[in-house]
């Protein structure tokens, strides 16, 4: 991954240097070449929001798009930034620009510290364009707030925001104090969504072709069946699309089955696969997968791994020199605490990608800077409160002592992980960890 000139540093020279990082200077942010914004146009909304009691609230419109800024009466100097995933709190879809407030508000103004949001100037999965958009909060807040520049500032982001973080604490590794990423997604989810699109083409004897993926789908429908109720090659996919997807692990069933992912996932991969060529379409690869189920379900790994279809990635989108930085695999060269939550059920951002960053920035020599935590949780982004906090406040008290906290091993059998970090345990813990066998009469 390309990086800036003025990032170029002497990586663990000690701890001791995270202490003390120098206020981010707005005039030495270099841009990065970012995948365009659909062109289209973007609504504005309303961006006024109150603050809590003893704070001061400031938003409005920046140069393509909004933002809000909270700053408390007692402010300790350090600014945290957010950036908010592909599903933001004002709608999913559309051309609203989609804008929402810090998940840990409240906790951030009781502390000391103000926050800031944009939107970005376009929806859709655009890492690229939100990193530079929440960038700019930082010379909004000065000028908007007239608090001064921030002795530190903190990035912090959930899933497409969660690959924001990573992407800035690698392209931009001196800027942040720190940066906490929650069920970030990265340069390899698309590499999921076109293995499990993938898979389902072999399972089902049905192949994508590039003008009829509606009704592809809705044939592979027919074909596998719906959580709870699968077919024989329903169950066979479904394990697929959770060994694939770190292994099996509590809630691993039950966050296949929340919010339609198990055939959403064979959705989002259908275009890499089908020839699509977007440039996220186009740096898919899934030469790397390889492929695993449960026994007993009538079909075996190296059958699949005979009749699968496989993609290589365009070296123009993927590699080294790719054209855009955020679909380049991150190359480990983190220079700042970076802290990771990722949830155990999470399926449409698998905790898969915990295991490739880690391994990215444990090639690269920058594993001391590093920490990971696992959640027993189903579904996307759904960490409660207290593990938020409790990830924020542990994150800070590294960038200010350069003690590194606790996290979790993410290699090896994720089977029984997240119970040291979760809190509160969810009702059914630990969930179930595999596809059920059907029976002869099944």
């Amino acid at each position: 991954m390309r990086r800036c000139a003025f990032a170029v540093a002497a990586v663990l020279a000690g701890l001791a240097a995270v202490s003390t990082p120098r206020p981010i200077d707005a005039d030495s942010i270099h841009g990065i070449t970012q995948v365009p914004c659909p062109q289209q146009d973007w609504q504005f909304g309303d961006a006024a929001f109150e603050p809590l009691p003893g704070a001061k609230a400031y938003f409005g419109r920046y140069d393509g798009g909004l933002y809000r800024i909270e700053v408390p009466d007692n402010w300790n100097g350090e600014l945290v930034l957010w950036a908010h995933g592909y599903f933001a709190a004002t709608g999913q879809r559309g051309s609203a620009l989609r804008l929402d407030n810090h998940p840990i508000r409240e906790h951030l103004i009781r502390e000391g510290y103000a926050w800031a949001a944009s939107s970005y100037r376009c929806n859709g999965y655009v890492p690229g364009q939100g990193l530079l958009d929440t960038l700019a909060l930082t010379d909004l807040f000065t000028k908007t707030s007239g608090s001064g520049v921030p002795r530190r500032t903190y990035l912090t982001g959930q899933s497409m925001g969660g690959h924001i973080t990573i992407l800035a604490m690698h392209k931009y590794p001196t800027t942040f104090a720190g940066g906490l990423a929650m069920c970030a997604a990265g340069p390899g989810l698309f590499d999921f969504y076109a293995g499990v699109a993938a898979a389902a083409e072999a399972i089902t004897d049905i192949r994508f072709t590039p003008d009829a993926i509606p009704q592809d789908l809705e044939k592979m429908t027919a074909s596998l069946g719906h959580p709870p109720d699968y077919t024989v090659k329903g169950r066979q996919l479904a394990s697929v699309e959770i060994d694939i997807s770190g292994g099996p692990r509590p809630f691993a069933t039950e966050g296949l089955a929340s919010e339609g992912r198990f055939l959403a996932l064979i959705a989002a991969g259908a275009p890499a696969i089908a020839g699509n060529t977007a440039p996220l379409y186009r740096a898919a690869e899934t030469t790397q997968i390889r492929y695993a189920l449960d026994e007993g379900l009538g079909l075996t790994p190296a059958s699949l791994e005979r009749s699968v279809r496989r993609k290589s990635g365009d070296p123009a989108y993927r590699g080294e020199h790719a054209k855009y930085e955020e679909l380049a695999p991150f190359d480990g060269g983190i220079e700042r605490p970076l802290m990771t939550l990722h949830g155990t059920g999470d399926l449409w951002v698998p905790v898969s990608l915990e295991q490739t960053l880690k391994g990215a920035v444990t090639k690269a020599g920058h594993q001391p800077l590093l920490t990971q935590r696992v959640m027993r949780i189903a579904g996307h982004c759904g960490f409660s409160q207290p593990e938020q906090i409790k990830a924020f406040d542990d994150l800070v008290r590294w960038v200010r002592d350069g003690h590194r906290p606790d996290g979790d091993d993410v290699d090896g059998s994720m089977a029984d992980a997240g119970r040291r970090f979760t809190d509160p345990l969810r009702e059914n813990d630990p969930g179930g960890l595999r596809i059920a066998v059907p029976t002869k009469h099944q």
